[in-house]
């Protein structure tokens, strides 16, 4: 699968200075690291407190969508929403003065730079991703310590915040394996970090954790990346088996084996005879593997918003030998072949090209621009058929020369 250098880019104003590389290798899934930069207006184009304001102003919001958290003494819904739910701004605010934190919950739907921001960074990891918002006033705390079970990027936008790290917590959850208080117990204190404007601040899943505004007020956005585990694929391999081989569809057992003279009793001399055999020697094929992680990938392109700039601009063009097209958004693409197929998958789409059209569009991928008879390798029906089909998915437009 390739990756654009736009790709690279984005996660290199989540990391920078240090390398993807190095990150993944030396921190992921393992320690927190806070990247320091001394660059308050970092995020600045990603997020502005202006926009939250904006929002407040100008859209219905709904809890839990935007919703107000306090460690101390919890907000109760009806001070800041009427019986429908519905945010009334004007008391969210007055609330958040008062101390308590506001969390805009996915964020992502709500505000376009944060939408284009996430959209990139998860074509750029192949990772599901999600973006919530936390704007804390001076001297609160919203949470007690707890666990996230997924990878969280503090991205810091304006003011501080402290983040404490505890003994205890799970290594590495699985996405449903949520924090519960009564189960897990925050132990002692390991660690401290206080992040600044422009900062990131990386915390494994797992790791226990509170965060603390001190003096001044603190925005953030926190990425949620959702990690894709072997788990994930062992649980798509195994439907596929079982979708594919007939004896998995038989019954555990013969409801007979398991009652005794006294009734339906377990007998614990029950074993299903069949399971051994399927156990011992499941029929995985390498193709299984290579298809499941194809299909997990093409759920993350899919929960991706497709990108719809210039598709209401106009008529399709008249496309012949001599228009140059030109590649859109060609940072949010990745090519995966798979024999004689290539498949592209895209925000919110994902496009199977059969060769020649995979060669193709993989000319086009590496050129950027170029003049439609100049494919290699394509008649010019197919030239002109391989353009319809690019321009209907918004993926290239036609340049005036």
């Amino acid at each position: 699968m390739s990756m654009s250098a736009r790709a690279v880019s984005d996660l290199s104003l989540i990391l920078a200075p240090i390398s993807a590389t190095d990150f993944f290798r030396q921190y992921w899934e393992q320690t927190p690291i806070h990247i320091g930069r001394n660059d308050p207006r970092h995020f600045s184009h990603v997020l502005q407190l202006a926009q939250i304001e904006s929002l407040l102003s100008t859209q219905e919001l709904r809890y839990p969508a935007v919703q107000l958290i306090r460690r101390q003494a919890p907000v109760a819904l009806s001070s800041y929403a009427d019986g429908a739910d519905t945010i009334i701004p004007l008391r969210l605010a007055e609330q958040y003065r008062d101390g308590a934190t506001i969390v805009i919950s996915q964020a992502q739907r709500l505000i376009t730079s944060l939408a284009d921001f996430r959209r990139r960074v998860q074509c750029a990891l192949q990772l599901r991703c999600q973006t919530n918002l936390y704007l804390s006033p001076a001297e609160s705390q919203g949470f007690d310590a707890h666990y996230d079970s997924h990878d969280v990027f503090i991205l810091q936008v304006q003011g501080s915040k402290t983040f404490n790290f505890y003994a205890g917590g799970v290594v590495l959850p699985y996405d449903h394996e949520s924090f519960d208080p009564e189960r897990h117990k925050a132990g002692e204190l390991t660690e401290s970090i206080t992040v600044q404007a422009g900062d990131t601040l990386y915390i494994p899943r797992g790791i226990m954790h509170d965060a603390v505004a001190r003096d001044e007020a603190s925005l953030h956005i926190t990425l949620g990346v959702y990690a894709l585990t072997l788990r994930d694929t062992l649980l798509e391999m195994a439907d596929r088996l079982t979708h594919r081989d007939p004896r998995y569809r038989c019954s555990l057992w013969n409801p007979p084996a398991w009652l005794d003279a006294d009734g339906p009793v377990a007998s614990a001399a029950a074993t299903p005879r069949s399971m051994d055999v399927l156990l011992s020697s499941p029929s995985f094929r390498l193709e299984d593997q290579l298809e499941a992680v194809c299909s997990l990938l093409d759920d993350i392109a899919l929960d991706s918003a497709q990108q719809c700039a210039g598709s209401l601009a106009g008529e399709m063009p008249a496309f012949c030998t001599r228009s140059v097209i030109s590649l859109k958004e060609a940072d949010q693409c990745t090519a995966q072949r798979q024999g004689s197929t290539v498949r592209y998958r895209l925000p919110g789409q994902v496009l199977e090209f059969p060769d020649p059209l995979g060669n193709a569009l993989d000319q086009l991928l590496q050129r950027q621009r170029m003049v439609v008879g100049d494919w290699d390798g394509l008649s010019e029906d197919q030239q002109l058929a391989l353009c319809d089909r690019l321009w209907r998915a918004n993926l290239i437009e036609l340049d005036d020369v």
